[in-house]
This record gives C-alpha cells, sequence and structure tokens, in this order.
C-alpha cells in the first residue's frame, strides 16, 4: 500500500500535467543541477524525478540511463507527503524499501536522498534525489544545499509553464486581431467600391494599403510577443524582407545595423515607422521608373539609437518648404510611433533625396 493518498496522487498528476514536461528531451538547466546533485554529495548517481499516478519519470539523470520507473521501483514517492528532504540511509534496513527492485537487483540502491520538489511550495511533484550503492548519511548543510537545488528545479518549470500559457493567450490574441483586420479591410473594400468621387476611393486604396501592413508587422511581432526584449538587428531584417517583396524592380534596400537589444515596444514602434518611411519612399520618390535605393542604418550612441531611413529619389517639395506640417496618413503614423517611445524624428529632403531620423532612448546596462 503506498504512503500517498489518492487524491494527494491525483493533484499531483494535475499540476505535472499542467508543466507540459513529462518526456520531454532533455534540457541543459536540468542536466547541470543533477550533475552538481552529485558533485557536492560525492553519489554516483542523481535524478530529477516526476512521480505520476501510475510510472515515475526522470526529467534529468546523472550516473544512470534508466528514466523511466515503476511505482514499485520508487523510491521517491514514499517521501512526497514528508518534510522537505526525505533520507533513507541503509534502504535494505527500511521496510519501505528493502523488497524494492532497486534494491534487491544488481547494483543495488543502498542509500536515497531526496528533496522534494513542490509547485508554489504547495504540491509535491517529484524529487532532486541522490543515489549511492553504500549505505550514507548526509550533513545538514548538504541537504540544505539539496533543498536550495530543488527549489531551483521547480523555479525552472514553473517559469516554462508560465511561457507555454503566455504562448497560448498571444496564439488566441493573434487569432482575433487577424480576424478583426480581415474583417476591417473587407468593410473598407465595400466603401471604396461604392465611394462617388476619386478623391475617396484613392483614400480608401490608401488605408486598404496601411491595413494590409499593419497585418504584416502583426504577424511578425506575434513572434516575438513573448519576449520582453528584442535582438533589433534581427528583427529589422525580416521586415524589409517583406518590404523587398513589394518593391518594383528597379529599387532596392540597402541595410546597415549595429547590433541592439531593446524593449518590444520598442521594436514594434520602430518595425511600424520603417515599414511607413520605406512605402512612403517607394510611392512618392521615384516616380515612373526611376531607379534608386532606399538606405536603412541602425546605430548606437551612447545610451540612445538611432534609425535612418535615406533615400535617393525625388525629395518633397512640401518637406523642404515645411518640415514640421504634418502632410499624408503614413507620415502620421511614423509621427506617432515615434512619440509613443519618447523618441525624436528630424526630416530633411533636397533634390537628392530624403533623409528621416529616428533617434529613441535605449535601456539601461543595469535595468
Amino acid at each position: 500500500m503506498r504512503d500517498v493518498p489518492d487524491l494527494t496522487a491525483e493533484r499531483r498528476a494535475e499540476a505535472i500535467r499542467s508543466l507540459g514536461i513529462m518526456d520531454s528531451e532533455d534540457e541543459a538547466d536540468f542536466d547541470e543541477i543533477t550533475a552538481y546533485a552529485a558533485e557536492i554529495t560525492g553519489t554516483p548517481i542523481s535524478l530529477v524525478t516526476l512521480v505520476d499516478t501510475n510510472r515515475q519519470w526522470a526529467k534529468s539523470a546523472f550516473g544512470t540511463g534508466q528514466r523511466d520507473y515503476t511505482m514499485d521501483e520508487s523510491i521517491c514517492s514514499h517521501g512526497l507527503t514528508g518534510p522537505d528532504f526525505f533520507e533513507i540511509e541503509d534502504t535494505t534496513r527500511d521496510p519501505r524499501t528493502s523488497e524494492n527492485p532497486l534494491v534487491t537487483g544488481p547494483d543495488a540502491i543502498r542509500y536515497y536522498g531526496g528533496a522534494i520538489l513542490k509547485l508554489g511550495r504547495e504540491v509535491p511533484i517529484g524529487a532532486l534525489c541522490v543515489l549511492d550503492r553504500e549505505p550514507r548519511k548526509l550533513s545538514e548543510e548538504t541537504k540544505r544545499l539539496l533543498i536550495i537545488l530543488a527549489r531551483q528545479v521547480t523555479r525552472r518549470m514553473e517559469l516554462r509553464r508560465a511561457l507555454v500559457v503566455q504562448e497560448t493567450l498571444a496564439a488566441e490574441v493573434d487569432h482575433r486581431v487577424k480576424n478583426s483586420l480581415q474583417m476591417v479591410t473587407g468593410l473598407v473594400r465595400i466603401q471604396r467600391a461604392q465611394a462617388q468621387s476619386e478623391e475617396t476611393r484613392e483614400a480608401l486604396s490608401e488605408t486598404i494599403d496601411r491595413l494590409s501592413a499593419i497585418s504584416m508587422l502583426h504577424a511578425e511581432l506575434h513572434k516575438v510577443s513573448a519576449r520582453n526584449e528584442i535582438t533589433l538587428h534581427h528583427f529589422l531584417p525580416d521586415i524589409i524582407r517583406h518590404l523587398e517583396r513589394t518593391l518594383p524592380p528597379q529599387l532596392r534596400i540597402i541595410r546597415n545595423f549595429e547590433a541592439m537589444q531593446v524593449p518590444s515596444e520598442v521594436a514594434a514602434a520602430l518595425a511600424l515607422a520603417l515599414n511607413e518611411a520605406v512605402t512612403n519612399a517607394v510611392k512618392h520618390a521615384f516616380p515612373g521608373d526611376r531607379p534608386g535605393s532606399v538606405t536603412v542604418r541602425l546605430t548606437a550612441l551612447g545610451d540612445h539609437g538611432m534609425l535612418e531611413i535615406v533615400d535617393d529619389g525625388a525629395g518633397s517639395a512640401r518637406m523642404v518648404t515645411d518640415p514640421a506640417r504634418p502632410t499624408g496618413l503614413g507620415r502620421q503614423i511614423i509621427d506617432a510611433s515615434v512619440a509613443r517611445i519618447e523618441g525624436m524624428i528630424h526630416r530633411e529632403s533636397g533634390p537628392d533625396g530624403t533623409r528621416i531620423e529616428i533617434r529613441f532612448p535605449l535601456p539601461k546596462l543595469d535595468e
């Protein structure tokens, strides 16, 4: 008869299922802990085990290739309802383990010491345990070290669970946003078809283009939405690759990026500004089949970053005469995006092209 009541076992099994970790691949974080546990105790075997209702499985195993254990072989299960550390100094002399196949078989286990893994420091799910083929007794200091290591194990498991939940929620949000964008785009298309004036049709066509761009940006941002920090010099090239597919053959985008990490909201704002700036340049700076290029540079300037979008097109007369005047939906989107991240924007335009400079604060190294 097992020491663990059925209700406790069911609660434990549900907690383990919530982790989504059973039968998963090896992970260095856990393997490093079992190796260290064996080192500090001087034991040949160390395991991170999860005790389900009908079997025990080792997420990490040091010193043995065995990962699956029957409940008859499980020693960890005996300690799940007790204190934080469970120790059997000589398994052959303890009635709970004396007939265990791991104790009576070849390479018999004679010592067991386990720091209990508890989710939320409440629900016992397994153990960080060390095994030896000779009887022994660990010092109180060593037991405390194993208990600390066990808490590190459960924190890693809980973090993994939190990430799974976050990814599930992000996927649901992504689905709803895409459906909403598709619905709005469909309604705008209907309005464009019913519009009486050419000016209205052009304005609605521009709105449809913007919705398509936002949909593309949303898809890219969804890929990194679970992270607080974004590697900007890897993320912005993904945006540029989408833009390159829409370019006429005589135009090209040149890029020069320095390595930079930014918060996700900064990455989102810069991606939207970059998309609008390049789209505007392609639309207005290269009339007819005029060839040219748009250069995108990302530079770190101490506590600020700078994103430059420079084209060698025809330039904008309106920007020259009144550079502060917001003209067009694209320009207003850029200004709003920069303002949202407390950035600064500078524009200059002439017969040799247009330059947009966006400066934005970088996170401090100690934050």
